[in-house]
């Protein structure tokens, strides 16, 4: 079994989380279309919900489980 090493936050969920709030400010400053700004914060927050619920299910997993399978031809021998 590997070793378990602390997992960092991903650069990725954090440039999504923060681009968020941002989307919000850049609008309202900039006064861009409403429309616009609904569908992008749709998409970021789709993404970002994605990305964190991987990152998230996959924070206990160290490379030794079941499904894990070195030769691709999915025979296991039993």
């Amino acid at each position: 079994m590997k070793p378990k090493t602390r997992q960092k936050t991903p650069f990725l969920l954090v440039l999504f989380g923060g681009a968020i709030p941002v989307t919000l400010i850049l609008s309202s400053y900039y006064n861009l279309p409403e429309a616009f700004t609904v569908l992008a914060l749709v998409l970021l927050s789709l993404l970002f919900g994605s990305m964190a619920l991987w990152v998230f299910a996959n924070r206990n997993a160290n490379g030794s489980e079941w499904w894990q399978d070195d030769s691709a031809s999915g025979w296991r021998g039993y």
